[in-house]
């Protein structure tokens, strides 16, 4: 319990930090969260020079909305809600829509991996989010929630379904079987 309560100590002072215009605090969470925002937006976006345009409004956004943050949702829940917003402002932009990025799965090069792409493209674009935002970028339920503007009981249950639909595409196309 005490290493929750120093989490959360340690957040808190983060966040007093960045309210105070900190630039190292700023650095930090660049840094800290920068992967794994990269990571969630290339499955978004077209290519890497969109998904550094909306890292950086993502960020611009972070640091203008800090002073009304109350920090009952974690920082990293809060800075996934901005960059959610930011992607469909990129899209609103441009009403073009374009393909997934190909970038899910880092498996070795062969077809197994192909195929689970090809499968896993073929969700629903929310069941696709909610397994990458659990399974790849590894948020909890109800920060998923928070980030996809449902209850946590909603969410648990796209999330259900995400993966009973995943794994029925995975069982007619044979994937994992030798």
């Amino acid at each position: 319990m005490a290493s929750d309560d120093s989490k959360s100590r340690s957040e808190q002072d983060l966040l007093l930090r960045l309210k105070n215009g900190d630039n190292l605090a700023w650095s930090y969470v660049t840094q800290e969260y920068g992967t794994r925002l990269y990571n969630f937006l290339c499955q978004k976006l077209p290519n890497a020079e969109d998904v550094e345009d909306v890292i950086m409004e993502t960020m611009a956004a972070a640091v203008r909305a800090i002073q009304t943050f109350d920090g009952k949702v974690t920082l990293l829940t809060f800075l996934f809600s901005l960059a959610n917003h930011k992607l469909v402002d990129f899209y609103r932009r441009h009403q073009k829509t374009t393909e997934l990025t190909e970038t899910f799965v880092d498996m070795s090069s062969g077809t197994d991996g192909v195929e689970f792409q090809e499968i896993f493209n073929s969700l629903s674009e929310l069941y696709r989010d909610i397994l990458v935002m659990r399974y790849q970028i590894g948020l909890a339920v109800d920060e998923i929630a928070t980030i996809i503007g449902k209850n946590y009981k909603s969410t648990e249950s796209l999330l259900s379904r995400a993966r009973q639909e995943l794994r029925k595409a995975m069982d007619r196309a044979h994937i994992g079987d030798d």
